[in-house]
């Protein structure tokens, strides 16, 4: 498939359309889609009946003939009358960016509830447009139909109410999925799992430093913790993954989210609002940037803006500047926030980075000098798993442990402290 690509420009713009282009063009390649050429015009705000001006409509279909395009992907979501009037000006298929975005996803939903999750997102962007659907579906199969005027009328309403139906399913299907994982996120809170969630722009390395996260703290070559899918590509995966991570003897979960991007169609963020629930009760927050594009601070703009639409803005967070070894700007500026300059190539600074991550989300710790009698093994067990030991010698009469105990567990332990005073 070869495609123009066409946008528009307004003074009301959060985005440099030099950008929002560019991104259009990856978007458009990971479905295969080669572009052909870019056509921007500067307007007040989009023609409501096709997009661009007329003049700029025969621009555009000039360019189609001349580079023997056969779509044409517009910047921003059409309304189902401007994608009807927009093909029969241009005679080729019309697709816009949001319908992109949802064709993408379609491909790389893998698990049962990312699929739901677009399914959904699909059926409401076709919910307004089956009209449109159903007479282009016409002209394909050779002409109108004979059938009356009431009848077509009453074909789309029957199909409007197979569509709602079927949305109507969707979504009591992934009420049961919120449910089941609303049960998951308690659950690992009564386990006291502090929750740590990766987010990020779309293809910025997220599962690439999960990754890295999960071989660095493996405990031994027989561990077998399964690395995440990552792939140097767009919304290389859609499904949440979390993994449990230890290190220095505190556990916690680590979650990689979706990606994201900008104009993300405001049914699809509806939709996949179980998947970003875990960003939204963790309880620290990696914001992974790539340090290395030239559109970085567009990319964290646009991840800053989801997360405040989905209230989690106000959870503790660090930027992790990702791709350090080959970024183009060593000064970068991250305002309010600390960073961590990093690289899952060469692992610069993942102890920095998870040692930031204790300090964030370790239970408050009391320091203890403990002799634990040797017929107590129960409880040298618990002060190896879960206290840091910065001294063990054994006595006549037990163990002697010089420790750093999470205060939660302390209470099993006050009647072998050796000091009365707690620091």
């Amino acid at each position: 498939m070869k495609a123009i690509l066409v946008g528009i420009s307004t003074k009301y713009d959060r985005y440099d359309i030099d950008y929002s282009l560019d991104e259009l063009q990856n978007l458009a390649e990971s479905l295969d889609i080669e572009c052909v050429g870019k056509i921007t015009q500067q307007l007040d705000s989009p023609n409501p009946a096709t997009y661009v001006g007329k003049g700029k409509i025969q621009e555009i279909y000039l360019s189609v003939v001349s580079t023997e395009a056969n779509m044409v992907i517009f910047n921003d979501e059409l309304s189902p009358a401007q994608l009807r009037n927009i093909e029969e000006e241009l005679k080729v298929e019309v697709m816009d960016r949001s319908y992109l975005i949802l064709k993408i996803f379609e491909l790389r939903a893998q698990s049962k509830e990312a699929k739901l999750e677009i399914k959904l997102a699909k059926d409401m962007y076709l919910l307004p447009r089956i009209q449109f659907l159903r007479e282009k579906e016409s002209r394909i199969g050779g002409g109108a139909s004979t059938a009356t005027r009431g009848a077509g009328e009453t074909q789309r309403e029957l199909d409007r109410r197979h569509l709602m139906a079927e949305i109507n399913h969707l979504k009591e299907e992934l009420i049961n999925v919120k449910k089941m994982k609303t049960n998951q996120i308690e659950k690992r809170k009564r386990n006291q799992i502090p929750i740590v969630a990766l987010v990020g722009y779309t293809n910025a390395g997220k599962s690439t430093t999960m990754n890295t996260i999960l071989e660095y703290t493996k405990k031994n070559e027989n561990d077998e913790t399964k690395d995440v899918y990552a792939k140097d590509q767009l919304f290389s995966t859609l499904f949440t993954y979390n993994r449990k991570i230890t290190y220095n003897k505190i556990n916690f979960m680590l979650v990689d989210t979706i990606g994201f991007v900008s104009k993300l169609p405001h049914n699809l963020v509806n939709s996949f609002y179980n998947t970003l629930q875990e960003i939204k009760n963790a309880d620290f927050i990696i914001h992974v940037v790539d340090t290395s594009t030239t559109y970085l601070n567009q990319q964290i703009n646009v991840v800053m803006e989801v997360l405040h639409s989905i209230g989690a803005n106000q959870i503790p967070s660090i930027f992790l500047l990702n791709k350090w070894d080959k970024t183009i700007s060593k000064n970068i500026d991250t305002p309010g926030f600390k960073s961590i300059r990093y690289s899952n190539k060469t692992k610069e600074n993942i102890d920095l980075l998870l040692n930031t991550i204790l300090e964030e989300i370790s239970p408050s710790f009391i320091h203890a000098r403990l002799l634990i009698p040797y017929n107590k093994g129960n409880l040298i067990s618990i002060i190896e798993e879960k206290c840091q030991i910065t001294e063990r010698r054994y006595e006549d009469t037990g163990t002697y442990f010089e420790v750093e105990i999470p205060k939660q567990l302390y209470k099993e332990f006050s009647d072998y402290d050796l000091d009365t005073m707690v620091s």
